[in-house]
């Protein structure tokens, strides 16, 4: 079976008893919510959390700070494409047994800024439903069927769905699917080891002077792990 959004959307739908759809954004009710809502609601999932199937190491792409620019740095460089959520460590190799961490790392302008070269992120990536774990796609497929059942009006599924996904209201959100989906992916996590400056636990760990956007970036310095 080819997973797709339309897929998850659709298993979503199943989940409220409504009438499947033939592609995000059809003419229908349902259709134009999934096409409105379902991918702000993959994207907030899969940066929710370290998950390691997720996880990526890119070397930063150098960009050419133009004539007459302002730079708060020596070097510019563009955010990786597929960066979805956090970035959990900078440092100056692919390894990190053999990297060291980098002190910080700026945004402004919609690059990053540091006066380190080269630099490799270690960071949450957007990954296609295909290639997503069961238990991920189930945690997702019952959060959003939540929101589907709010949609159509069927307050009392809407509620049972969400403490499904998340768990009881003294869980705070950390439990039901979501804390099984942690638990799956720790289990299935590569061995991390200690490094002197690396973070390696299984939680977001980079701190920030201020609030996150979309990007999990502040806007202000982007301090590395630790």
């Amino acid at each position: 079976m080819d997973i797709s959004d339309l897929t998850i959307c659709n298993l979503a739908i199943d989940r409220v008893s409504g009438d499947r759809i033939d592609a995000l954004g059809e003419e229908s009710p349902l259709g134009a919510f999934c096409q409105d809502n379902y991918p702000h609601k993959r994207e907030v999932l899969l940066g929710k959390y370290r998950w390691s199937f997720a996880t990526s190491v890119a070397m930063l792409a150098r960009v050419e700070i133009e004539a007459g620019e302002v730079a708060p740095c020596a070097y510019k460089y563009a955010k990786p494409a597929d960066l979805i959520g956090a970035v959990h460590a900078w440092r100056n190799a692919a390894d990190p047994q053999r990297a060291d961490r980098v002190p910080y790392v700026l945004e402004a302008g919609g690059f990053l800024w540091s006066d380190d070269t080269p630099i490799f992120a270690e960071y949450t990536a957007e990954r296609p439903e295909k290639t997503w774990p069961s238990w991920f796609r189930q945690l997702v497929v019952t959060a959003f069927a939540a929101d589907l059942a709010d949609h159509c009006q069927r307050a009392s599924l809407a509620r049972d769905l969400r403490a499904e996904a998340w768990g009881t209201p003294g869980e705070g959100g950390e439990g039901g699917l979501y804390a099984q989906a942690r638990n799956e992916d720790a289990r299935m996590a590569p061995q991390r080891q200690l490094v002197s400056g690396i973070d390696p636990g299984p939680l977001v760990a980079t701190r920030w002077s201020g609030g996150f956007n979309s990007f999990g970036f502040t806007g202000a310095r982007l301090g590395s792990e630790g």
